[in-house]
């Protein structure tokens, strides 16, 4: 009785199936959205800057008597410095700058007789800056009528 060993089945070729990790969507990197976002903050003080300049040029044209007011515009260091009145010996002055400290802007006003800067929003610092340009564009024309009226008043009538 020779038993022979039992045949072996021949083995299907057995395919090693990789498990699928289901791929879950990228988060857009947040790493790059910090940095878009801080050279967006940087764009838009910029923007503010040469807004505020280009209002100031806008102005001068109409007003020549404004370049008076202007103590000192710096684009370099985004500063404008604007007297109170220029009838004043004290020399007190507006100081509108943008800083940059790191990668966020910071928006500072010095009112006149202030040695120290606030740091305010834009849109307040914008706003501080219109009322301060229209109350040296304000003295302007007041003084315009006076000069006018001083005119119209000691010349002689026939």
């Amino acid at each position: 009785m020779n038993k022979r060993p039992p045949a072996k089945k021949p083995q299907a070729k057995t395919q090693t199936v990789k498990k699928q990790i289901p791929v879950k969507k990228i988060a857009p990197d947040r790493i790059e959205e910090l940095v878009k976002k801080h050279i967006g903050n940087i764009g838009v003080a910029e923007n503010a800057f040469k807004s505020a300049s280009a209002l100031l040029e806008k102005h001068k044209t109409k007003y020549p008597e404004l370049e008076q007011y202007i103590e000192h515009v710096s684009a370099s260091d985004r500063s404008i410095q604007i007297l109170e009145d220029i009838k004043d010996p004290r020399r007190a002055h507006y100081i509108f700058k943008i800083l940059l400290t790191g990668v966020e802007p910071a928006y500072q006003v010095a009112h006149p007789g202030e040695k120290d800067h606030t740091n305010v929003d834009r849109s307040a610092w914008i706003s501080t800056f219109e009322e301060a340009l229209a109350k040296a564009i304000v003295q302007i024309v007041l003084s315009r009528q006076a000069e006018q009226a001083s005119q119209g008043v000691g010349s002689p009538k026939e």
